[in-house]
């Protein structure tokens, strides 16, 4: 027996949102099809094997009050705000029709009078090429997923912002985000709101669909998503997921030139080679012992332990030395 299902929800954090979206899925029974509508607030999304420093300015964001998350999904690094509107299909193996679910957010889009169509792997486009939506896909034994942002206001600003790549000198196991030509629907109809367009939405989905039970995103407050999102807000998951990579930095200090050459594993300096011109010939050393394993943030640096038997200018220098590395996430 088939049935349909809709649910939203009006919480902005993508943690809470990410967890969720599991938690729905992990409870698709045969014959079922979910259209889960949601919003992130100033969010980096990456892929599940994105390195989080390659693809966005994590430490900017995060200073900002934005939020960094990693998804599941394969796929590109996304900013995401209130303009944008998060949604996601979950279904049995044999309800999941990724041309139905499309037909959904196209008919939606035409309610506004815009003319869409998928291109290439991921991507909804306007009849002129402009890309504003990016869709990411998964699969269990249980559970298909489609997820994807429809841009419907989105601060371009921002996203320029947060995911502009680093200058600094990296390779990276991991996918590289291709930079896309983007535009918003409110572009294309001065009229469209968010709150519009998860109404068409639901509209949509009732008219390809057909009847659906609507479901209380009450449900959602409980044990299971709080432990999921404890998971996907923790330093492990957003950073510790990571795919090893290589990167090399330098730096001119007052008392000196370093340059830093690093290979991070689940972002912990796995390997670490330091050259300077400072007078104190005896501080790349210490700084490669001291730095060896840490985290990448150097949240787990103890230095007045690990540099007790360095004078108080080497700690000093090792100090400014670990904030600027720290600073570059």
């Amino acid at each position: 027996m088939q049935h349909n299902y809709f649910i939203q929800t009006y919480t902005w954090n993508p943690w809470r949102n990410l967890a969720a979206e599991k938690y729905l899925a992990d409870r698709i029974g045969e014959g079922d099809v979910v259209l889960y509508l949601w919003q992130n607030e100033q969010t980096v999304v990456i892929g599940r094997n994105q390195n989080a420093i390659r693809e966005c300015r994590a430490q900017l964001l995060e200073e900002e009050g934005g939020f960094l998350a990693r998804r599941t999904t394969g796929g590109g690094a996304v900013y995401q705000d209130l303009g944008n509107l998060c949604f996601t299909f979950l279904a049995s193996p044999e309800r999941y029709d990724l041309e139905k679910q499309l037909q959904v957010i196209q008919r939606a889009c035409r309610k506004f009078g815009i003319e869409t169509k998928f291109s290439g792997r991921n991507d909804v486009i306007t009849e002129d090429g402009f890309k504003f939506s990016g869709n990411a896909f998964s699969k269990t034994s249980r559970c298909s997923i489609q997820h994807g942002t429809l841009m419907v206001d989105v601060d371009v600003s921002k996203m320029e912002r947060y995911l502009t790549p680093s200058k600094e000198k990296m390779k990276a196991k991991g996918v590289k985000s291709v930079q896309s030509r983007v535009c918003n629907l409110k572009a294309l109809n001065p009229e469209i709101t968010v709150e519009a367009v998860r109404q068409a939405l639901k509209e949509s989905f009732l008219e390809i669909y057909g009847d659906f039970t609507e479901l209380d995103p009450a449900q959602l407050d409980n044990p299971e998503v709080q432990e999921t999102y404890e998971l996907y807000s923790s330093w492990e998951w957003k950073y510790g997921k990571s795919p090893e990579c290589e990167t090399s930095y330098e730096k001119r200090f007052d008392w000196g030139e370093v340059e830093v050459w690093l290979k991070l594993h689940a972002m912990r300096i796995s390997e670490i080679k330091i050259y300077s011109d400072a007078l104190d010939t005896e501080l790349p050393g210490k700084l490669e012992h001291i730095l060896l394993g840490k985290r990448y943030d150097m949240a787990d640096l103890d230095l007045e332990k690990e540099a007790a038997d360095s004078t108080p200018e080497q700690k000093e220098k090792i100090r400014e030395t670990a904030d600027w590395l720290a600073g570059l996430r």
